[in-house]
């Protein structure tokens, strides 16, 4: 039964690493370090709008639902630090307990693959059933070689731009991966929770813990295989421009 919670640590892994990966080569083969404004950097900050306005986003209402003062929510402005590094948004609240900050910290990781499963809903054949519990032959079939992508060109450039958006978008930042240990907590003691209720057993956690990694394995499968195709056909793209 192990297995089931390390394929949800794996996706999320795979998922940072892939959307990481995208978010940098994409900046550097639209030219976005040469400097200047420019027509790559503007392309840059058009692709990722969406995604990084979700990010943020999901950071304030984490704010509003846990009662943290917000003191500024600036959804998408990009700008530099004081230490040189790019910010493309923020939100700046007061000072929380460790469990509570990792709430907030962690939110875009929990909504950014959400808003990839609601456009995918939305904009595509697939029902929210097919969405969240995606299988390969199912999506080949409804999406790929049923004509959809040639037939509503419109409808599948925007389900294209905002989930490639919304995956990059779901990578955390420095700051939020502060919060991953309590994070880990946070999980472990809701599987606590989870198998008190049930009977409090030992077996009883475990299959608590089973249940939620096995629903998180599936929501999170479609957002992931998202992030991997993003970051490979953008690596392909580079090796082609030889960047």
């Amino acid at each position: 039964m192990i297995e089931i919670p390390l394929i949800f640590a794996l996706e999320l892994a795979v998922l940072y690493l892939a959307g990481s990966y995208a978010m940098v080569r994409l900046a550097r083969l639209l030219g976005f370090r040469s400097g200047g404004v420019g027509l790559g950097r503007v392309t840059f900050y058009l692709l990722v709008l969406p995604g990084v306005t979700l990010h943020e986003a999901a950071h304030y209402l984490a704010c509003l639902l846990t009662g943290t003062r917000v003191s500024r929510f600036v959804p998408f402005w990009p700008q530099r630090s004081a230490s040189g590094r790019l910010l493309l948004g923020y939100v700046r609240h007061e000072s929380r307990p460790f469990p509570v900050e990792a709430v907030i910290g962690l939110a875009p990781i929990l909504f950014n693959p959400l808003g990839v499963l609601v456009v995918t809903a939305l904009l595509t054949p697939l029902t929210l059933a097919q969405v969240t519990d995606p299988q390969f032959d199912v999506v080949h079939e409804v999406v790929l070689t049923s004509g959809f992508l040639t037939g509503s060109p419109l409808a599948a450039a925007a389900w294209i731009y905002l989930s490639l958006s919304f995956a990059l978008g779901s990578v955390p930042s420095r700051e939020d991966l502060s919060s991953v240990p309590a994070a880990l907590l946070f999980f472990g003691g809701g599987v606590f929770i989870v198998g008190f209720l049930r009977g409090g057993s030992e077996s009883t956690i475990t299959e608590a813990l089973y249940d939620l990694s096995a629903l998180a394995v599936r929501v999170y499968s479609l957002p992931t295989t998202v992030a991997v195709v993003a970051a490979v056909a953008i690596g392909l793209w580079g090796r082609t421009t030889g960047r």
